[in-house]
């Protein structure tokens, strides 16, 4: 008799310790769940001494003789290597903190621009991003969106909603240090106006047509709101440097891979 109950207590025991675990094992399973023992990656920071390159791209396809143009596979290469070699492309408001305010960034930073709102921008490039999980900011000229010549805004709401940061590229795409202080007010004016009515969204950020920064330009963007503005000038982006005139760093199809190496990890490298 007793020891039938002592191999029935024993037995209970058992049954009580494997539910417990087969209950354990399915909350570790649970979809959504987070284990306590997963390891969380965390990047470290710092303030860049060199500075950070800032990247500046184009259209993207397979057009001969324009280097202007880089090809899709040139630009996966490149994606794969920053991937690859652990830099952190960051966004513009990181990039403001660090040259005006002199933050600590994600080490190995670097910025990815695209300019002018081609439609492979939406094709190519946004699917690229979301791939490898990068930040980039795309510089669209309003008017054109509002032509569908380039990328409509059903596109451009959806590459912000996909992670894509949109600033402004002006309104016409026109050479605003041609133009009266009036007309350059209004360009820029426009173009705030219609990222807002169509985004959302209140834009901080500008890239020069054509590169060409001005006083007067300058004093117009500040009016409008903007804190920093992007040229065509080559170097990297530095603590101090004057906000309204940040530098780029050109990437056309001549780029080979050793050479983007170089242009990511030192100022001296080798013109294309």
């Amino acid at each position: 008799m007793r020891i039938g109950k002592i191999l029935g207590a024993v037995i209970l025991c058992a049954g009580l310790l494997t539910g417990c675990g087969m209950q354990n094992s399915k909350e570790q399973q649970a979809p959504g769940s987070v284990s306590s023992s997963a390891p969380v990656r965390q990047v470290e920071t710092a303030v860049p001494e060199k500075g950070i390159p800032v990247l500046m791209y184009h259209m993207i396809g397979n057009i001969q003789n324009n280097d202007a143009v880089l090809s899709e596979s040139h630009l996966r290469e490149q994606m794969q290597y920053l991937k690859d070699h652990d830099y952190h492309p960051i966004s513009l408001d990181q990039l403001y903190d660090y040259v005006v305010r002199n933050k600590p960034v994600p080490v190995r930073p670097v910025v990815l621009t695209f300019d002018d709102g081609y439609k492979d921008t939406y094709t190519i490039v946004l699917p690229l991003m979301k791939e490898y999980g990068f930040k980039a900011t795309v510089f669209i000229p309003t008017y054109d969106a509002d032509q569908g010549t380039r990328l409509n805004w059903q596109e451009i709401k959806a590459m912000k909603e996909g992670g894509l940061d949109i600033a402004s590229h002006s309104y016409h795409h026109e050479r605003l240090s041609t133009k009266s202080a009036a007309d350059m007010e209004n360009e820029i004016a426009m173009s705030q106006k219609e990222l807002r009515d169509q985004l959302g969204i209140t834009n901080e950020f500008f890239c020069y047509p054509y590169g060409q920064e001005h006083p007067e330009v300058e004093s117009a963007l500040r009016k409008a709101g903007i804190k920093m503005a992007f040229t065509m000038n080559p170097g990297w982006a530095k603590y101090g440097d004057d906000p309204y005139a940040v530098k780029r760093i050109w990437i056309g199809n001549s780029v080979e891979l050793a050479n983007f190496a170089e242009r990511i990890s030192t100022e001296n490298y080798a013109q294309r």
